[in-house]
């Protein structure tokens, strides 16, 4: 549909599309080129978008991927509309051959491109990760800063999820022998919240703040958990795990 094609001509890069593209063809991108190489079926890639150049219409050159929140149902903000609800930026990434500039570009061409296709989009919601840096993008392309919270991860990259989640008993169990063991450090890096409103009656239970100065890294941290109920888990799970 030519209304759901958004073309941008730019003084570098010439002009440019943002279109949508195939849930399928957004998730082979993100997997192979997102720097975390995760993707979660469960709410990512409702709305997905790609950022072409005019001349090459069918190479898509970076993706942005919108879904739902980590938590539906938090009540963290108030609207009339009861339909309302806040989508979540999960993942973008621009082919180097764009560069950074044409993340603005991408940002502000699909939320354009939401609002044409559901009404009930109000705000767009995203974080950055201060291992990258404080969001600067977000910043370039107008979202609002209402402050950071501290994420802990260890240096294997398995998230906190993993560590504490015992629905996954092979992750469960890689994860924490190793913790009890001591063969993981532990670090904490701030992850900070943006959003950009589409409707001036949404409101956010916070109010916004100035944006953060640039920062960029990760911090060592302790983490104090509770070793008798890990190994207990540990013990449960060991019969769970399948023979090969």
């Amino acid at each position: 549909m030519e209304d759901l094609i958004i073309k941008k001509s730019t003084s570098g890069l010439g002009e440019l599309l943002i279109k949508p593209v195939a849930k399928q063809l957004a998730k082979e991108l993100t997997i192979k080129n997102h720097y975390s190489h995760k993707w979660n079926d469960g709410s990512f890639g409702v709305y997905n978008f790609g950022i072409f150049k005019a001349d090459q219409p069918d190479d898509c050159l970076g993706v942005a991927v919108y879904g739902y929140m980590k938590n539906v149902k938090a009540r963290i903000f108030e609207h009339p509309n009861p339909a309302a609800w806040m989508c979540e930026l999960n993942r973008m990434w621009i082919a180097d051959v764009l560069g950074k500039n044409a993340e603005t570009v991408l940002i502000s061409a699909s939320i354009k491109l939401l609002r044409r296709i559901n009404k009930n989009i109000v705000a767009v919601q995203s974080f950055a990760d201060g291992r990258l840096g404080a969001g600067t993008i977000y910043k370039a392309a107008n979202f609002q800063y209402y402050g950071y919270h501290w994420t802990k991860f260890v240096v294997n990259q398995r998230t906190e999820q993993i560590l504490t989640n015992t629905t996954s008993a092979t992750g469960y169990l890689r994860s924490n022998i190793a913790y009890i063991i001591g063969d993981l450090k532990t670090f904490q890096v701030k992850t900070y919240r943006y959003i950009y409103p589409l409707c001036k009656r949404f409101k956010f239970s916070k109010k916004p703040q100035p944006y953060p100065q640039y920062e960029k890294g990760m911090h060592p941290t302790e983490w104090n958990r509770d070793i008798v109920k890990v190994k207990q888990n540990i013990i449960a799970l060991l019969d769970k795990v399948p023979y090969k």
